[in-house]
């Protein structure tokens, strides 16, 4: 694929101009033009994720236009006049939206609840770029401006949410920026700079970094940081236990998961020791990374480790389920999806999967399952 494109305009003639060209011995011409030429040899190339990068004003924007001008987005063109922003999605369901919306590392339910106009900037570009993804979702997206607008922190996380997403499915995607810290989050394929002039095909050459993950006991006056941003409630039961997910990134350590724990009932006579999930929140910059899945299996595999305790969950968040189903060898299903019964909880305030279509999962620790052939005195990851 090759772009050439010249863009003119007429001079203009007013005094400012003219100012402006006698000042800086300008020399006077009827029209300015400016000539970008690029080179992308992707046809015949089996790809998913693609890059166009380059300083401001290098023509980033101008050939993808004129390569791709039917599958450019423009994020800015969206309009966003819904109560929600569930509201403004092509017609699909739901629960078609919610796994767009997680996707990219949006999976605050809460949110999705709430118009576009109120949401912050980090969350705007998520729902703008799951929005994006949603129309097109056997075709191309070619996004402009890619990360422009929001913090590095979140371009990375949304980054590699995207870039999951798009290998998993029949899209193919391309970012449009200014910035080059995504290109590994991204993990691109091919990549074309055009500051430089150069088409470099990048797979498998450009690898997402490694986060590792530490799981610490914790106290319940953190839980004021993470209440906000669960799907269900904001309380948090008197008797939880209480583990704190930190993450490396650029050399600094980060608080970024809550697990809330309570004791499993189960039958009368049992000799296991049994703990479940109640609250389990990932801060918004970091979702979409999978820190939620790596906190808890870390904080599961530990509980075995170190005090033989097994871990089980219930849950309807579409992100855990996809991800639990696709590790039958260390995720056993146990019961569901089924509508839970009324709550046992003496809180009303406590709301639990009560009335939800749910399903119940118990963790597999490494050393119980079937293949493997780990020793219990291995220490767990985090």
């Amino acid at each position: 694929m090759r772009a050439d494109i010249v863009l003119r305009s007429a001079t203009s003639r007013s005094y400012r101009a003219a100012a402006v060209q006698g000042l800086f011995d300008i020399p006077v011409a009827a029209e300015q033009s400016v000539r970008v030429t690029a080179e992308l040899p992707l046809e015949g190339l089996d790809w998913k994720v693609g890059v166009i990068v380059g300083a401001s004003g290098s023509g980033k924007s101008t050939i993808a236009r004129a390569l791709w001008p039917a599958e450019l987005v423009d994020a800015s063109a969206f309009t966003w006049n819904g109560d929600c922003i569930l509201d403004d999605f092509p017609d699909m369901q739901p629960d078609v939206i919610g796994r767009h919306l997680t996707a990219v590392g949006l999976g605050s339910t809460p949110v999705w609840l709430r118009p576009h106009r109120v949401l912050s900037t980090g969350q705007r570009f998520r729902a703008e770029l799951a929005r994006a993804l949603a129309e097109r979702p056997d075709g191309l997206v070619v996004f402009d401006e890619y990360t422009s607008v929001v913090d590095r922190t979140v371009a990375m996380a949304a980054s590699a949410a995207v870039a999951k997403h798009v290998r998993r499915g029949a899209q193919q995607f391309i970012a449009v920026t200014c910035h080059r810290d995504v290109l590994a989050w991204l993990e691109a394929d091919w990549v074309y700079d055009t500051d430089r002039g150069t088409f470099a095909l990048t797979r498998e050459c450009l690898r997402r970094p490694e986060i590792p993950v530490r799981i610490r006991e914790g106290s319940r006056e953190a839980w004021s940081l993470f209440r906000g941003h669960h799907y269900l409630s904001g309380e948090l039961a008197g008797g939880a236990r209480v583990l704190l997910a930190y993450v490396e990134l650029d050399g600094e350590e980060r608080l970024a998961g809550f697990i809330g724990l309570l004791p499993r009932l189960i039958s009368r006579g049992s000799t296991k020791s049994w703990l479940r999930g109640h609250r389990l929140v990932v801060l918004p910059d970091l979702q979409g990374l999978g820190i939620g899945n790596r906190m808890v299996e870390c904080a599961a595999e530990a509980l075995w480790m170190r005090e033989r305790v097994r871990y089980c969950e219930t849950s309807s968040a579409p992100g855990f389920l996809s991800h639990r189903r696709r590790r039958p060898e260390m995720w056993h299903l146990v019961d569901g999806p089924r509508m839970r019964g009324p709550s046992q909880s003496r809180s009303r305030s406590i709301r639990t999967s009560a009335g939800r279509l749910a399903v119940t999962f118990e963790y597999v620790p490494e050393g119980l399952r079937p293949a493997s052939r780990t020793s219990d005195d291995r220490a767990p990851a985090g």
